[in-house]
Parts: C-alpha cells; structure tokens; sequence
C-alpha cells in the first residue's frame, strides 16, 4: 500500500517571502564565522609536571569533600 504523500510533489502554491538583506547578511557571518572556529585547531596549553599534580590533588580534595558532604546530608535525612 502506496503512501501519496511520498510520491506528491512538494507544494509550489506556498507564499515565497523575501529574505532582508540584514537576514542575509547576518547568516553570511554566522556561516562563516561557524566555519572559521572549526578550522583553527586549539593547542592546549603545556603544563608542567608539578603544575598538574597540583591541579590532580586540588580536584581530588574538591571530590572528597563534595563525597563526605554528600554523604552527610543522608545521615542528616
């Protein structure tokens, strides 16, 4: 069983509108501004050993603290 509205060709009775030229404009430097981000590559910074050991300990004392708060407030329930 065929499906017409596979097989019916698009609607061309539509009203067509105009795009402003401030629309047109402003999709252009989107466009390309979109394009432009994803062609240059980012290069992350180099850390230094003890810079990221740092870093590594300063998140790992934030985890623990959020986990002993955590599980503070279910004894507190």
């Amino acid at each position: 069983m065929s499906n017409d509205i596979d097989v019916r060709p698009p609607d061309t009775r539509a009203v067509r509108r105009r795009v402003t030229l401030a629309d047109r404009i402003a999709l252009r430097i989107g466009m390309s501004l979109i394009i432009w981000s994803r062609r240059t590559h980012h290069v992350r910074p180099s850390v230094d050993f003890a810079t990221r050991q740092r870093l590594e300990r300063e998140r790992r004392e934030r985890e623990l603290a959020l986990l002993v708060q955590t599980a503070a407030m279910r004894m507190w329930r």
